[in-house]
């Protein structure tokens, strides 16, 4: 990434860089892992973040996870995601590049 991309993405005043969700068998040790891998080069399946490994402080952050179940993770993470952006003016965390799509429940749209 460039030093401008980084930039135009960096949240002043913010103490959240990233939101994800490890939802599934393998879960959070699983993503985690593919996180790391992915941190250090290795191909790993985590190509979500990325940003996180350009930061000189990298291998300082935190890690927080909240356990759920599986069928609430990503609901939950949507949740956080738009706090995040009410918080700071509309913008996602820095490393998250795109806004997840809030699943919409389904409707009834038989007529009687």
């Amino acid at each position: 990434m460039t030093a401008d991309k980084l930039g135009d993405a960096w949240v002043d005043g913010a103490t959240v860089v990233y939101i994800g969700k490890a939802a599934g068998q393998d879960g959070l040790r699983q993503r985690l892992a593919d996180y790391r891998r992915h941190g250090t080069g290795l191909l790993a399946g985590h190509w979500g973040g990325r940003y996180i490994w350009q930061l000189a402080d990298s291998h300082a952050l935190l890690v927080a996870w909240r356990p759920m179940s599986d069928d609430d993770a990503g609901e939950a993470e949507q949740d956080l995601i738009d706090e995040f952006k009410e918080l700071h003016g509309g913008s996602l965390p820095f490393a998250n590049l795109r806004n997840n799509a809030r699943k919409v429940p389904e409707t009834d749209t038989n007529i009687d």
